[in-house]
């Protein structure tokens, strides 16, 4: 009995080493090449993400959620001030012009009345027979000083820009003043250029070539005369304009073409190549002009003209306003006695008697 037991625990020992046939008739072997499992019990690998872009976003659409289920992070515009409404353009302002002020080439630009005052030396000592021509350094001051207080000084380049003007672009204050000098005298250097550069008046001085930088009492001149490195300074600040008044100071009325022709072609040869600038603009000495005088200046190249400069006659003491051009200017010749108080009276009466015919 024994041995009966011992040879089926052999039995069943083998037979659980045997291949059971009833779960193996379907099972495909292992690879014998790769030994590896069947496909069928292969996991097949996740499969990375396609690099697609990411779908832009509908504006005013709600971000839809992360995958993870976080709450989508918020998106950014490029300019956070930028509204998602259209956008107009706006329309473009037309220029305005400030009070006080009048643009060229309307009907109020023919009824500003321009007044152009003359001084010439300035000096402490002079008498009657010179006033004309000379005014004190304090009065000088006391006279710029009440222009400013009462008009808007302005320069003669800035009126000649103003009348020239076509498109209207220019503007001219309603109460208007300019200052010239003529002759080119060394005080309007050392004195009247401080004050001027004080009270920021422009000025415009019409000098005589054949006496720049001339000294006093030694021949040419009775007082000295600026030298072409002052009047190149007081060019280049941008508040002075050094012009023609002639080469030699003669009366281009009372001489021959030839002569005329000299002085306005010489005088404005030097001014240029001396101050590096256009010189456009001639004061006649004296008053003293023709109409051959006139047109032999046109022809040079003055496109701007001082035809009176002087107290011989009565048109001396007239306004210009924009519609007489600026070929035929007239000034007002300041004389060394009047006050700060009786330039002005000369400037409103001048003002006054203008007419205007519409």
């Amino acid at each position: 009995m024994k041995k009966y037991i011992l040879i089926l625990a052999a039995v069943l020992i083998l037979s659980s080493f045997a291949p059971r046939s009833e779960n193996n008739n379907n099972v495909p072997s292992p690879s014998p090449s790769t030994g590896q499992a069947p496909a069928w019990l292969q996991v097949p690998p996740t499969p990375a993400p396609s690099p697609t872009s990411a779908p832009t976003p509908t504006p005013g659409a709600p971000a839809s959620a992360a995958p993870d289920g976080s709450a989508p992070a918020p998106t950014q515009s490029a300019d956070p001030n930028q509204s998602s409404a259209p956008v107009t353009a706006s329309p473009v302002p037309s220029p305005t012009i400030q009070p006080g002020y009048v643009k060229a080439g309307t009907p109020e630009a023919e009824t500003v009345k321009v007044p152009i005052l003359l001084y010439h030396h300035i000096a402490d000592e002079f008498d009657l027979t010179n006033a004309i021509s000379i005014i004190s350094p304090r009065d000088f001051n006391l006279h710029m000083t009440a222009i400013k207080t009462q008009y808007k000084p302005i320069s003669l380049r800035e009126y000649v820009e103003f009348v020239n003007c076509k498109d209207g672009s220019k503007t001219l204050p309603t109460n208007p003043i300019i200052v010239t000098f003529d002759d080119g005298y060394l005080s309007n250097y050392e004195v009247a250029y401080p004050i001027l550069k004080k009270l920021e008046i422009p000025a415009t001085i019409f000098i005589v070539t054949d006496t720049v930088g001339e000294i006093g009492g030694k021949g040419k001149v009775n007082y000295s005369h600026f030298t072409w490195e002052q009047a190149k300074e007081m060019q280049d600040s941008g508040l002075i304009d050094i012009e023609s008044h002639t080469n030699d100071h003669i009366k281009l009325g009372e001489t021959d073409i030839d002569t005329v022709n000299y002085e306005l072609r010489k005088s404005k040869y030097l001014i240029e190549k001396k101050l590096g600038k256009t010189c456009d603009m001639i004061a006649y000495p004296y008053g003293s002009y023709t109409d051959e005088a006139i047109q032999a200046s046109k022809k040079a190249g003055y496109n701007v003209q001082c035809l009176v400069g002087d107290d011989a006659t009565n048109i001396d003491y007239e306004v210009n306003i924009p519609r007489d051009g600026v070929m035929n200017l007239t000034r007002i010749t300041v004389s060394g006695t009047m006050g700060n108080v009786n330039v002005i009276e000369l400037v409103r009466k001048a003002i006054a008697n203008k007419n205007i015919d519409y």
